[in-house]
């Protein structure tokens, strides 16, 4: 997290209380941050091996649909789903690229990243 939005909350989606209460595929991690008045919701799924984008894609939604929960109704937010990933193969990639993930009135493809980079850098 280092240089990510600030202040902020990362809230580790496998923990067993969110786990029982969700409708089945989840995220690793939902951030919520907030920098010169521009806020993030950020659901983000950790990929160290291969990715299978079908599944990627349903948990980062499980993540979208978790934090319309918790979000106030009112709250404006720029939505961006990550995947941070070893590498990805080329077929998984173009499935990944016709997916999209949506939040309210928000519908995104999911940000690819390398492991090892900044969150900061999925923002831009």
């Amino acid at each position: 997290m280092k240089g990510a939005p600030a202040p902020h909350v990362v809230v580790d989606m496998d923990c067993d209380s969110i786990k029982n209460s969700s409708n089945g595929k989840q995220c690793d991690y939902l951030f919520v941050g907030t920098e010169n008045k521009t806020s993030w919701v950020v659901p983000i799924e950790l990929k160290s091996g291969d990715v299978e984008a079908d599944k990627a894609v349903e948990q980062l939604q499980g993540g979208a649909d978790t934090a319309d929960k918790w979000l106030p109704s009112e709250s404006s937010f720029q939505f961006v789903p990550v995947l941070a990933h070893a590498g990805v193969h080329r077929n998984d990639f173009n499935i990944l690229r016709k997916k999209k993930i949506k939040l309210r009135n928000q519908t995104r493809q999911a940000v690819l990243i390398r492991c090892g980079k900044t969150l900061r850098e999925a923002l831009k």
